[in-house]
């Protein structure tokens, strides 16, 4: 009995469905770049049509720019919402600073700046190439160094700098009456508006922030609506950041490696 030319080609004991299946294997193995090519082009055909390829091919930092210490830079805030803010801030300025935020912030739960210094430590500190910014709300603090909540081995560590804000919350430098204006522009509030910022923002630096813009403070009584400091940060303009803000952002941008762009001048004409 003559056996055919695939019979003859399998190997001693091999069936004959061995060799179909040994011949199929070889077959798939010979096609496998190609497909591998052709799920490549269709991958990259959706990631053109989405545009989502060139973004996460896009270098980090501003213009391009990488943070050089990034990696090695820490930040600590008291709460969510000051890191919201603060990035929200620092996407008026420099995005890639808005980056480092968003990436290297860590949350202490509120005024715990010896939280602060025990993840310091954990990291390595400065032994270990690690820069540290603690960030903390004044309060009743009055002392430039945070008062007694800031104990002086927390200044005294090296890598780790402080910064407190020069007014009492973080939500004071929110208290910009141009942009709570854009936020209420054509409800029927805006006379009421009016009114309770001439009455509130008299008081200065005293006035309570926190409570102000608060759920039941005085402005979400007088809109009949809670407006949420997130969006009161996101409607303030370059021009309306306090230079307090202004320091903090440059702050950390030195010590996060990205170099800040100096203040644009904005004219307005009335």
């Amino acid at each position: 009995m003559r056996r055919s030319g695939r019979d003859r080609n399998a190997g001693a004991g091999e069936t004959r469905p061995d060799a179909r299946r040994r011949e199929r294997r070889s077959s798939d193995s010979a096609d496998a770049p190609r497909a591998a090519e052709r799920n490549r082009r269709r991958s990259a055909a959706r990631d053109a049509g989405s545009g989502r390829g060139a973004r996460d091919r896009r270098p980090r930092g501003g213009a391009g720019r990488r943070f050089k210490g990034e990696d090695r830079f820490v930040l600590y805030v008291e709460g969510p919402r000051d890191r919201e803010i603060l990035e929200t801030w620092a996407r008026r300025v420099e995005p890639a600073v808005a980056r480092c935020i968003e990436d290297r912030t860590v949350i202490l739960g509120g005024r715990q700046p010896v939280r602060a210094l025990e993840d310091f430590r954990k990291r390595g500190g400065h032994a270990s190439g690690w820069r540290g910014l603690v960030v903390l709300d004044r309060d009743h603090h009055l002392d430039e160094d945070g008062g007694d909540a800031a104990p002086g081995d927390l200044a005294a560590e090296p890598g780790l700098e402080l910064f407190v804000w020069g007014l009492r919350h973080i939500e004071s430098y929110l208290l910009v009456p141009s942009a709570i204006r854009r936020l209420v522009t054509g409800l029927e509030v805006a006379e009421q508006l009016e009114a309770l910022l001439a009455r509130e923002l008299d008081g200065g630096p005293s006035l309570h922030a926190k409570r102000f813009l608060g759920a039941g403070g005085s402005l979400s009584e007088a809109l009949g609506m809670d407006l949420r400091a997130g969006e009161i940060a996101r409607a303030m303009r370059a021009d309306e950041l306090h230079v307090d803000v202004r320091t903090l952002l440059t702050r950390i941008g030195s010590l996060s490696g990205v170099a800040m762009p100096p203040p644009e001048v904005v004219i307005r004409r009335t």
